[in-house]
Formats: structure tokens, sequence, C-alpha cells
């Protein structure tokens, strides 16, 4: 009965941890995910930024 009770244990905290290197590993994917949006969208804004200036630029010339 004792080798049993060690055999659950062990896998259920095996479970738990598996549980949670996945939930970190989501985590991390979801984050990443919203950092490479919010690049593009700042890349993006430079870029019309950057040619509102151009456009502006040469009306004063």
């Amino acid at each position: 009965m004792l080798q049993t009770s060690k055999l659950y244990r062990a896998r259920n905290e095996w479970r738990r941890k598996a549980v949670e290197r996945a939930d970190e590993i989501r985590e991390y994917r979801k984050t990443t995910k919203r950092h490479k949006q919010m690049i593009l969208e700042l890349k993006e804004e430079i870029k019309k930024l950057k040619q509102q200036l151009n456009i502006g630029n040469t009306k004063k010339i």
C-alpha cells in the first residue's frame, strides 16, 4: 500500500508541475504576441509621422 501511495503522490506532483509549466509557456506566448503587435503598430505610426513630416517639409520649400 505504501508503494502505491508514493506512486500516486509522485504522479500528482509531476502533473501539477506540468500544468504550471504549460501555463507559464502559454502566458509567455500571449505576452510575446501582444508585444509584437504593439511594435508593429508603433512602426506603422512612425512611418505615418515621417510621411507627414516629409509632406510638411516639401510644402514649405
